[in-house]
């Protein structure tokens, strides 16, 4: 695990006998191709869970990159669209308007002459087969990464303590919940959900809790949160789950049914 220090967020290195596979890579501060080189000789495969800046920041650093279909950089980057309508809103504002250029540098995700490639179903890393699964929610092309040797899932941030729905605003949050009840199923050996904002994996049993607030969220019980230069306000659920503690979903009023 790599950790970009102070923002927190987290890229995964694993390895088999014949390659290694990079999953996600950062902000892009320092060079990330040297960090993988300290840890592994071998050719390096890299992914990303979603295209979000802090995930694929590091992106041009290397010659090609797997991402989920319907993140693709020419399908249109939802995280930059909603911080253009922001920066636009504060342009007149002298003030602001310096942060809002410094930020933009950081969260405005630029891609850069790195391939782009459709993500395969599996990478086989010699003796570490990684599967991988659609998990549209967070972003439409959202991936979950099943490393079933080590018991582990590489979620990236499809599942939190604080749940981002609204760059995916064609889901529901039930219908996001259903999703996670079906893979449910297939998760009977797995042991931890490895995520990107916090170095602490949760256990699998996160689900339950997860799928349970996103079951309770509604309007009525959210609070109601507006951003200037967004479409729609922003509606926050917070949930205190017996077991799992508070877990809280983030999304647009019409995705909250």
């Amino acid at each position: 695990m790599l950790t970009d220090v102070p923002l927190g967020v987290n890229q995964f290195l694993l390895t088999g006998k014949e390659r290694a596979l990079l999953i996600d890579t950062g902000y892009g501060r320092g060079c990330m191709p040297r960090k993988v080189k300290k840890l592994t000789s071998l050719p390096v495969t890299v992914v990303n869970t979603h295209l979000h800046p802090d995930h694929s920041g590091g992106n041009g650093a290397f010659d090609a990159v797997y991402v989920g279909e319907e993140d693709m950089p020419e399908r249109g980057i939802p995280s930059n669209g909603l911080f253009r309508g922001v920066a636009d809103a504060y342009r007149g504002n002298f003030l602001v308007r310096p942060l809002i250029s410094a930020l933009g540098k950081k969260f405005l995700l630029t891609p850069g002459g790195e391939e782009y490639l459709p993500m395969p179903e599996e990478f086989d890393l010699g003796g570490r087969k990684v599967r991988t699964v659609k998990w549209p929610g967070h972003t439409p092309g959202s991936v979950l990464f099943l490393d079933e040797g080590r018991k582990e899932i590489f979620a990236g941030d499809a599942i939190n303590s604080a749940q981002w729905l609204f760059t995916c605003p064609e889901v529901t949050a039930s219908e996001y919940a259903e999703l996670w009840e079906r893979l449910k199923g297939e998760l009977s050996g797995f042991e931890k959900l490895r995520i990107s904002h916090s170095r602490k994996p949760l256990p699998i049993g996160f689900i339950d809790g997860f799928v349970r607030a996103l079951r309770n969220v509604n309007p009525e019980n959210s609070k109601e949160v507006k951003i200037k230069g967004t479409p729609h306000p922003l509606m926050i659920y917070t949930e205190n789950d017996e077991v799992y503690g508070k877990i809280g979903i983030w999304a647009y009023p019409s995705q909250m049914r």
